[in-house]
């Protein structure tokens, strides 16, 4: 039986001393590097972890890292016995496990073979991300709109980088208030026409939080190759800021105008808008009730495993959902229309709101944008997008009364607290159901 411990190198030390990483299998010993360092009054030596002391506050983060140095080496060393069909060499499960936690080069190397630049090692740290080096917490490789993401956040610090000196180093306090800054505003240039051509916009409370979230897990992976050394970004003051965002729902009524607005003269606008009413009578994301399956479909359920979560959920079948599945039967395989991206289906779902009477509405949108604080008059249909259905569908079955312990086993919602947060309920809804439980009382 493998056994796994981690030590100090050198218990008395008045200073920081290195954590020596042992694996042990069969009657061979591994010295892997935890690239981790600590002074001995923060060990606690039974447990082989820092002690959670006020004196040492980053204690949780940094058993964490340990935690996933210990899994990955034993979920490492058991793929390699089985695909060697015998034990590995203490050679082949360091490659591995270089490979596992995605150490491009060895530890003791990096500073002596290269001097790492912050933008050229976050590249890398998109590469690893993209070629499944690095894979998700859940052991998956990140989605397309993951690499997306990470390329927007380096090509904001390549921008931001002409200006300000980009390293490991100057991630601090300054890097922190002038980044967010130039987040937060506007730039803009004017044509030769005198019209203002904005370059880039000020960002909203979230998106500021957003890239901010980025670059703390990319310095995060940083540290853990060995290749950075600076821990400001785990500071308080390195927060990635969020607030709950802007969105509407649609209440039952409105679900209906747009399931009965005719749009027979536009064969692609009736296709989106029957996958719209299916999401918005079963809650799941545009990812799932876009792939629902002939053999999801069980009577007047629709069982089916969420592709983000993976969250087994049993969905009844509303009678909108069974009109539109008859009404497509023999059309295509699944007896639903084809998906389209979800860009052209929010583009077209503005289109057929457009339409619809009950949306046009006035509401007003509520948020930060560029650091200040807005209150914006529209209307309504400029928001109905494909998560929309997913609101709808949430808020709509707690208005009626249902459990929310209940939705959430269709949702997928872990925590009352996020379902909570996630539904959209004005307060004079909320005053309404108040006053019919008044009255049934």
């Amino acid at each position: 039986m493998a056994k796994f411990n981690f030590y100090l190198r050198d218990k008395k030390k008045d200073g920081e001393t290195p954590i020596l990483f042992m694996i042990s299998f069969g009657s061979i010993r591994v010295k892997y590097p935890s690239q981790k360092s600590i002074h001995p009054k923060f060990w606690n030596e039974r447990d082989q972890q820092a002690r959670q002391v006020r004196e040492f506050p980053q204690a949780k983060v940094f058993n964490s890292t340990l935690k996933h140095l210990k899994d990955s080496a034993e979920k490492t060393l058991l793929q390699l016995e089985t695909e060697l069909e015998r034990l590995p060499t203490s050679e082949e499960l360091k490659n591995q496990l270089d490979i596992e936690l995605g150490r491009s080069i060895p530890f003791e190397e990096v500073d002596e073979k290269k001097n790492w630049k912050l933008l050229d090692y976050f590249e890398l740290f998109i590469e690893e991300s993209k070629d499944g080096t690095r894979l998700t917490p859940k052991g998956r490789k990140f989605d397309k709109r993951s690499i997306q993401k990470y390329n927007t956040v380096l090509r904001s610090l390549r921008e931001f980088g002409q200006t300000y000196p980009l390293t490991f180093e100057s991630i601090d306090k300054s890097f922190y208030t002038k980044y967010v800054k130039y987040l937060n505003t506007e730039i803009s240039e004017k044509k030769p026409n005198g019209e203002k051509k904005i370059i880039k916009k000020a960002f909203s409370i979230n998106n500021v939080g957003k890239y901010i979230q980025v670059i703390k897990t990319f310095l995060a992976w940083a540290t853990e190759n060995g290749v950075n050394h600076n821990l400001y970004y785990r500071s308080r003051q390195f927060k990635a800021p969020k607030e709950p965002g802007f969105s509407i729902y649609l209440n039952e009524k409105e679900i209906e105008a747009i399931y009965y607005h005719d749009l027979s003269n536009t064969p692609h606008l009736e296709r989106i808008r029957d996958l719209f009413i299916v999401g918005c009578w079963t809650g799941l994301r545009f990812s799932d009730f876009t792939n629902i399956q002939p053999e999801d479909i069980e009577g007047d359920f629709i069982k089916i495993k969420t592709f983000k979560t993976e969250t087994p959920v049993v969905i009844p079948v509303h009678w909108m959902v069974r009109k539109i599945l008859e009404k497509y039967d023999g059309k295509y395989p699944n007896s639903l229309p084809p998906a389209t991206s979800n860009q052209n289906m929010n583009n077209g779902l503005k289109e057929i709101a457009e339409k619809v009477d009950l949306l046009k509405v006035t509401i007003y949108e509520e948020g930060v944008r560029g650091g200040v604080k807005f209150r914006e008059k529209s209307i309504k249909w400029k928001y109905v997008v494909t998560h929309t259905a997913r609101r709808s569908f949430a808020t709509n079955v707690y208005l009626s009364g249902f459990p929310a312990i209940s939705i959430m086993k269709i949702t997928g919602h872990t925590t009352e607290k996020a379902f909570l947060a996630y539904i959209k309920v004005t307060p004079e809804e909320n005053a309404k159901r108040l006053l019919e439980h008044w009255a049934k009382s």
